[in-house]
């Protein structure tokens, strides 16, 4: 789960396979926690209640949570999924508008979806959190604060610089439920103009500049990833979650930087 931790929480945001197999079994002794999206851009992959069934069976030591798109499932059967889940093990969920590409005709209205949630555990006595993402706003916190939402996550950023000024834009304070910072380590040019192009936050010239003159652009980004990290945790933020990344840099290449931090 992504509250009631004593120690700061780092994740990683996992894509379900396109059809059924083992490679979940790559996240044993790589993450403690990952986040199982939920057909992101449309593209149509395993149900992420089963994916994250899956991992609590075959990789206990790995806990889901389970991203709960809204944009094109009514309340019953989001229900029936998260049934389903939580008689599988899975205790976390975070609900999303979800994207539209390709546009659907019907949106579920994410903030029903949460209230819903919120009476469904109060109705069968089994504890699980729902959380919710927000903007850097503080009305949208408070609104989703008033609503009962257990944890939030914030992004995602490129560049540490823009953490502390986005922060008190936002107007969250450690009083508040525990907010998690999506990070995208900022690989290129491209991957940067790319990620604010779906909504990351800008990242500074400095950074921008940075990346467009290295040598190596790679470690650049993990170096500047783990600087996010430690900035996260220095103000007090719940954890972060890892982003936009492949399976396999998930199980490789980022869980060698998880390892090294």
């Amino acid at each position: 789960m992504l509250i009631g931790h004593d120690h700061f929480v780092l994740s990683a945001e996992i894509n379900p396979p396109e059809l059924p197999s083992m490679d979940h079994l790559l996240l044993d002794g790589t993450w403690d926690h990952v986040m199982v999206t939920d057909n992101v851009f449309g593209k149509i992959r395993v149900s992420p209640y089963a994916h994250a069934a899956r991992i609590t069976h075959d990789v206990p030591r790995v806990s889901p949570t389970v991203v709960v798109s809204t944009r094109d499932r009514n309340i019953l059967a989001i229900e029936s999924e998260v049934r389903g889940a939580l008689g599988n093990g899975v205790n976390s969920f975070l609900v999303v508008t979800g994207d539209t590409v390709p546009a659907v005709d019907h949106l579920a209205h994410h903030y029903e979806i949460v209230e819903h949630l919120e009476e469904l555990e109060d109705r069968i006595g089994v504890p699980f959190e729902v959380g919710m993402p927000t903007r850097f706003r503080n009305w949208m916190l408070k609104r989703r604060i008033d609503l009962g939402v257990d944890y939030f996550v914030v992004g995602p950023v490129t560049d540490p610089a823009v953490i502390e000024p986005e922060l008190d834009r936002l107007g969250w304070d450690p009083s508040m439920p525990p907010l998690h910072l999506m990070v995208l380590p900022p690989f290129s040019i491209t991957w940067l103009n790319n990620a604010e192009g779906f909504g990351a936050i800008p990242a500074t010239d400095g950074l921008k500049t940075q990346v467009a003159s290295s040598s190596d652009k790679r470690a650049l980004a993990w170096e500047k990833a783990g600087e996010i990290v430690a900035k996260a945790e220095e103000v007090g933020l719940a954890g972060v979650v890892l982003t936009g990344l492949k399976s396999s840099t998930v199980v490789g290449e980022a869980a060698a930087w998880r390892k090294g931090l």
